[in-house]
């Protein structure tokens, strides 16, 4: 099933994202355990060395020197650097730490000092006299967080910022322990954490922050792999074979994209290397006209975007995308007054054409049915629609035939959800069904192909539709659709208080299941995916939840099978780019975080794949007279 535009209004987000063969996340491989967003502008994280041939890893971080045409790993200019050297001074100080893999926190250490300074030249550090005296007081790993895997290893993640690893998860307050070098089997006994308070880590969550404590000459993340021999003992280090990041060569005298390529179950062992640790790179962007609301669709090298101009009407755009991620504008169509913008494709099957709904300059929804030639010229055919006084609309794909499902907020303030049925040369678009839900302040929609637990003989076929309650909550229904293309209301599920919702489909396995996931902005603003199974009886199994950061607006869309993309307006103002993914349990794990420029309300994403694969956001930026610039930014995906 190919996933369909997540369309909003202009105080809304969407996305969407695409679907192609050969996506699933191998069980043998591991994320990489930073995100290139929280990395300072034109910095990557670096590696240096082999660490005395073995499988060991010190991971650091570089920015690129114009002066000196090459890569550094401080901040400041090296003579200042050798003039006073501070741990703060280095690029990698103070950068967050996530897991690479599930497992229990073993033994940790949260609140020992750090060397007092970071080496200059060779190992002229300064160690901290925790790490001198007799016995040693600080451990060999310093502050640092150990987890045994559900595989039975054991990853280490060591010299850690004093007081970053967080509470919940390592319970020791101490500055220092009694005697570092006293060991049951291979562990420190100090820092072995109790059985009863070992607590569940998932991959993706923040473990602390990167530093200098311990036995480390300056600031970097020492990480790595071995296999559990018993309870306290381990083997020798094992490769750790990264995924879904990008790497290049260090020997470089420029800094771009251009060079990387993707890590695909492959460990660090090229150096220097450069590594952009997150599953999006960014390639091309071009930019448009002034918009007031934007969706999107694409379909091979074709994109469309459909956007409010600034005089209110429709304005339809098509743009070819090139397998190096550059864009080039193609068409242009425009219609009448319309607000409240929704795209999707009609049906499930590849197809250019589109079809738009919007809010018309008479409050009426309408319904627009557009042929799209290859050289992207457009074609007005069939229209519908009727419904007074539409709001928050929403388009879909139908899951199954030729077709599209709107989700709006009608008159009296309740959600209706409509199946309409197009033509195959798109002359026609017909109303087959209605379905009449509650009150609603906003709406989201997502088709679902194959909802089914653990049981099912069927499967459910048909759509959810995710509501922001007048209370505040959110709310869920699974809408079967029959063969008549008509629906019927199934379950409904009520969660927590939210302020803004969307919501995607994730297939999990080898399409063993579709399952669904709410992407919602907490009344806190933090933002939270929470996945569910939907059974073929149409009723909700709440599976997981998993929290990012603030934010202020929130899309969702599906990347590939099981994973999500969730656009994002941060707090700040600017576009960040969430990467997730939905394991065969239902658990939501993060796997990246991208950042680019300062945007307006109002974002959109598609789905392609042009000799690669390609997610593309489209955003309203904070220039532009009487709107904001719309901006197209190619992101070549590795979720392989």
């Amino acid at each position: 099933m190919s996933p369909s535009p997540r369309l909003r209004s202009v105080a809304r987000l969407t996305a969407v994202a695409f679907t192609t063969l050969g996506f699933g996340a191998s069980a043998q491989t591991y994320a990489f355990p930073g995100n290139s967003a929280d990395l300072p502008e034109g910095s990557h994280w670096w590696i240096r060395t082999d660490h005395d041939g073995t499988h060991n890893r010190d991971l650091e971080a570089v920015r690129f020197d114009d002066d000196e045409k090459r890569f550094t790993r401080v901040k400041i200019p090296f003579a200042d650097y050798e003039a006073d050297p501070k741990n703060s001074d280095w690029v990698i100080y103070g950068l967050p730490v996530t897991a690479i893999a599930d497992g229990e926190v073993l033994t940790c250490w949260r609140n020992a000092p750090e060397g007092l300074k970071p080496a200059v030249h060779g190992n002229d550090s300064v160690p901290h006299p925790g790490r001198t005296s007799n016995p040693l007081r600080i451990p060999r790993s310093g502050n640092h967080v150990n987890v045994r895997t559900d595989d039975g290893k054991i990853i280490l993640y060591a010299h850690l910022q004093p007081g970053s690893v967080p509470q919940e998860i390592c319970p020791f307050n101490d500055t220092y322990v009694d005697d570092a070098e006293d060991r049951v089997g291979d562990l420190p006994r100090e820092v072995i954490v109790p059985a009863a308070q070992r607590v569940r880590i998932k991959r993706g969550q923040f473990l602390g922050r990167v530093g200098s404590s311990g036995a480390s000459a300056h600031p970097h993340l020492h990480v790595h792999l071995q296999p559990m021999t018993s309870e306290t003992t381990v083997g020798t280090s094992l490769p750790l074979p990264f995924s879904h990041a990008w790497r290049k060569s260090g020997n470089a005298d420029h800094n771009s994209s251009i060079g990387f390529a993707p890590m695909q179950n492959e460990a660090l062992n090229l150096f220097p290397s450069a590594i952009h640790p997150d599953p999006l790179l960014r390639r091309g962007d071009i930019t448009g006209d002034p918009a007031l609301e934007v969706a999107m669709a694409a379909s091979g090298s074709m994109v469309v975007t459909a956007t409010r101009d600034v005089t209110g009407r429709l304005a339809m755009n098509s743009w070819q995308l090139a397998p190096d991620g550059e864009f080039t504008k193609l068409h242009d169509a425009s219609a009448g007054a319309a607000t409240s913008i929704a795209m999707a494709h009609p049906g499930s099957s590849s197809t250019r054409d589109v079809v738009t709904a919007l809010r018309d300059g008479s409050g009426n929804l309408k319904l627009i049915a557009w042929r799209v030639a290859s050289n992207g010229a457009f074609e007005r055919m069939g229209e519908a629609g009727g419904d007074a006084n539409a709001t928050e609309i929403n388009l879909a794909a139908l899951p199954s035939g030729l077709g599209v499902v709107s989700a709006i907020r009608d008159s009296t303030g309740h959600l209706k959800v409509s199946t309409w049925e197009t033509s195959a040369t798109n002359d026609t678009v017909t109303r087959m069904g209605n379905g009449f839900g509650e009150e609603a302040t906003k709406v989201a929609l997502t088709p679902i192909l194959n909802g089914r637990v653990d049981g099912d003989v069927g499967r459910f076929t048909g759509v959810v539709t995710a509501v922001r309650t007048p209370s505040g909550n959110l709310s869920l229904t699974a809408w079967e659709i029959t063969p008549q293309k008509t629906l019927i209301q199934r379950g409904t599920h009520l969660a927590g208080a939210v302020t803004d919702v969307s919501i995607s489909t994730v297939t999990i396995g080898n399409s063993v299941r579709d399952m669904v996931v709410a992407s919602v902005r907490l009344t806190n603003g933090v933002l939270r995916n929470i996945s569910f199974d939907v059974s073929a009886a149409g009723q909700f199994v709440r599976r997981d939840h998993e929290d990012g950061e603030a934010i202020l607006e929130v899309g969702s869309a599906r990347v590939g099978a099981q994973h999500l993309v969730t656009p994002v307006r941060d707090t700040t103002g600017n576009l960040r780019v969430y990467t997730w993914d939905v394991d065969l349990e239902g658990k939501v794990h993060r796997s990246g975080k991208e950042r680019a420029g300062a945007i307006v309300s109002g974002l959109a994403a598609t789905p392609t794949a042009v000799g690669t694969r390609f997610v593309i956001t489209a955003v309203r930026l904070t220039t532009g007279t009487g709107g904001g610039d719309l901006r197209l930014i190619a992101w070549e995906a590795n979720f392989r």
